[in-house]
C-alpha cells in the first residue's frame, strides 16, 4: 500500500498486537484498518504512543484533494471527517473497507515524556480543535459521523502519551 498523502510505501508496524501501516521515512501518517480499529478499545490508553515518532521526514505534508483514493481499497475514495492547518492533522476515513488514515500533525512534536506548560498548552488547543471544534457531537447530526467521531477518539485514546490523556475527552477513558 502507498501513502495517500505522499505516495511513500507504507510500513506494517506492530504495537501491542495492533498493526498500523504507516508512512515510515516520509510524513508519518498512519494507516487503520478496521481489523486494527476493533482492538484498539480493548487496549490500554497511550500503548500506541510511540507510533507518533515514526521517522518522518520534515517539509512532507500534504493536504489532499476531495479526490484521493483509499490505499487499501484503490478504487474507493477516502472521506475526509475533518482536518486543521493550524495544527497540521488529517482525519479521513474509506466508506468501502472503513480503515483510517490519520496524519497526527504537530501532535507528534511532542514529547512522551516530562512535557513543558508550553507543550501542555499546544496540545490542549489540538485536542480542542480536534474534539470539540470538529467532531463535537453537537454538531454531528448522523449516526455514521457520530460513530466515526468514536472510534477518531478510541485512536487518539491508542496515539496519546501518557502525559497528555487527561487532556482528551473523558480523559483518555472510553
Amino acid at each position: 500500500m502507498n501513502c495517500p498523502s505522499c505516495n511513500n510505501k507504507l510500513q506494517t508496524v506492530e504495537i501491542t498486537g495492533v498493526k498500523v501501516q504507516a508512512c515510515v521515512g516520509s510524513c508519518g501518517g498512519l494507516w487503520f484498518e478496521w481489523s486494527a480499529i476493533k482492538k484498539l478499545k480493548e487496549r490500554n490508553p497511550a500503548a500506541g504512543a510511540e507510533l507518533l515518532h515514526v521517522e518522518r521526514v520534515e517539509g512532507v505534508h500534504t493536504f489532499r484533494d476531495v479526490q484521493h483514493p483509499c490505499p487499501h481499497c484503490i478504487r474507493s475514495l477516502l472521506y475526509r471527517h475533518c482536518f486543521s492547518r493550524q495544527f497540521r492533522y488529517e482525519i479521513d476515513q474509506c466508506a468501502k473497507c472503513a480503515g483510517f488514515w490519520v496524519d497526527v500533525g504537530s501532535l507528534a512534536h511532542l514529547p512522551l515524556k516530562s512535557p513543558t506548560p508550553a507543550e501542555q498548552e499546544t496540545a490542549t488547543a489540538y485536542f480542542k480543535n480536534l474534539f470539540e471544534e470538529n467532531l463535537n457531537p453537537e454538531y454531528l447530526s448522523h449516526p455514521d459521523t457520530q460513530e466515526a467521531a468514536q472510534t477518531i477518539h478510541h485512536i487518539f485514546r491508542f496515539l496519546t502519551p501518557a502525559e497528555y490523556l487527561r487532556l482528551l475527552p473523558g480523559g483518555g477513558v472510553g
